[in-house]
């Protein structure tokens, strides 16, 4: 078990407000997140002193424009202008959840008392995946001349695998996209907050890249999330219940993956992260109350519920159907709506999303009795992390 088990504690979780594209420049969506989080955790701008972010630019053939497309650590520093400002760092790996793992880290060091994680993310005007239509670079030199675009296309094929392979029908998958849309609307922070979502919307939608339909996919937007954390001796003495980091993990599998990803790396990703998590804080599948899975596409759920270990291969498709994942299932799962309602922002609205089932906290959608709460808080292909946030530090 971790040495340092329950030893930080998320404080305090910050919100902006979500458009469909750029209407005010990303750093006014940014400095709403970081300042609701330091309010929500009692303290004045004054005792941040140590600031985290993954700032990529998430879609292709747009400029990287600090503070316009990316938020960086040096623009945020400069809105900010901490003055006891003592550690930072922007990640470029891992996602989000390696920055909010730095944070964890520079904590338990003694750098910084009070760190603050944001993710804000641009939504361009026009195409996401802007890429020429007769000009391709990089690796993409290899993949977009046979029709893979953008991340759909790639992510299909290894759905397409696990369908085939398991003798699947990708229509069960309306249970997960109708579920999560009815979590949305009690989350008022979601872009289809209180937008409804049927099972004959979910079989009759456009076809992205099969066995992925519009509703399978998350919906790009312009906002940004933040949390504070500190050590858990402060944290006590705060305003809110916090939650507290049992344990966390990173994917550790080596396999090289590119934009089309195997099924054998998306699930060796989850394995090899959970697996580090769960030793780590000392619990098990069976243990967990409540779980957020990332999901920028549908079936990375499926690849989590399965390579985490919730259930076996093959049977995630399955396992979310007759309520099971439901708020009073035996596994409530994306509880905030995920990704394909709330919006676009990476793992770090699961993150919060579990801190927040932890510290009883998540308002109507609060599920009942939660002790441990299991975050993936991104696909497990190519930059997995899981986390463990419990109710009390034990």
């Amino acid at each position: 078990m971790w040495e340092h088990r329950c030893k930080v504690a998320v404080s305090g979780v910050g919100f902006s407000r979500v458009t469909r594209s750029a209407e005010i420049p990303l750093a006014a969506h940014a400095l709403e997140a970081v300042k609701g989080a330091v309010e929500d955790s009692g303290l004045a701008m004054s005792d941040i002193d140590g600031l985290a972010t993954y700032p990529e630019l998430p879609a292709t053939g747009h400029a990287v424009v600090d503070g316009i497309t990316i938020v960086s650590v040096n623009c945020m520093m400069a809105m900010l202008k901490l003055p006891n400002l003592s550690w930072h760092v922007q990640v470029e790996t891992v996602n989000i959840g390696g920055a909010v793992q730095q944070a964890v880290n520079a904590l338990l060091a003694g750098v910084c008392r009070y760190a603050v994680v944001w993710r804000a993310m641009h939504n361009p005007r026009g195409t996401y995946q802007n890429l020429p239509g007769t000009y391709a670079q990089g690796a993409a030199q290899f993949t977009a001349p046979y029709g893979f675009g953008g991340p759909g296309q790639g992510m299909a094929v290894a759905y397409t695998r696990w369908l085939e392979r398991h003798h699947q029908k990708r229509e069960k998958m309306a249970t997960l996209a109708v579920t999560q849309r009815r979590h949305s609307h009690m989350n008022p922070h979601a872009y289809f907050h209180k937008v409804e979502l049927t099972r004959e919307d979910y079989l009759n939608s456009r076809m992205v890249a099969y066995p992925f339909c519009l509703y399978d996919c998350d919906i790009p937007v312009q906002g940004a999330v933040a949390i504070v954390l500190t050590t858990a001796e402060r944290a006590r003495d705060l305003q809110p219940r916090p939650a507290y980091v049992a344990g966390y993990g990173q994917r550790l599998a080596f396999e090289v993956a590119g934009r089309i990803g195997s099924l054998s790396s998306y699930m060796e990703g989850g394995r090899s992260s959970s697996r580090l998590t769960w030793e780590r804080s000392g619990f098990s599948p069976k243990d967990v109350d409540v779980a957020q899975i990332y999901d920028g596409f549908s079936a990375s759920v499926i690849y989590g519920l399965e390579s985490y270990g919730f259930c076996k291969e093959g049977e995630a498709l399955d396992f979310i159907q007759d309520g099971r994942m439901e708020l009073d299932g035996e596994l409530p799962l994306n509880t905030f709506g995920g990704s394909l309602s709330t919006g676009r922002i990476h793992g770090l609205w699961h993150i919060i999303e579990g801190a927040l089932q932890a510290s009883g906290r998540a308002g109507e959608r609060q599920v009942k009795d939660v002790n441990v709460s299991f975050v993936g808080a991104s696909a497990p292909i190519v930059q997995g992390t899981t986390f463990i946030f419990v109710k009390e530090p034990y």
